[in-house]
This record gives structure tokens, sequence and C-alpha cells, in this order.
């Protein structure tokens, strides 16, 4: 004879995704980018020295 399986208390509309889903390797490091704060520094500069 089969073994039955056990009903579920809780009801989670999920269940199957998390079931068949992938695991995801962490995202890996960003290297921020600096493209808008040099320019932002070098139109300062360039304001203090037409003073």
């Amino acid at each position: 004879m089969a073994r039955r399986k056990k009903a579920r208390k809780t009801y989670d509309p999920l269940e199957a995704y998390r079931r068949i889903r992938r695991k995801m390797p962490p995202p890996e490091k960003v290297i921020p980018d600096k493209r808008r704060e040099i320019g932002e520094e070098e139109a300062q500069r360039e304001l203090r020295d037409d003073r």
C-alpha cells in the first residue's frame, strides 16, 4: 500500500514556482559610474577659474 502525502496546512500560491525555479548566484559587485561626478567637479573648477 502506498503512503499518502500529508496535506499542507497553508496554501502557498507560489509553492509550484519555488519548487521548479533555479537558484541564482548572488550578484557581482558593481563598480560605480563616476563620470557624472567627474563632470560636475570639472564644471565647478571652470566656474572657480573664471572668477
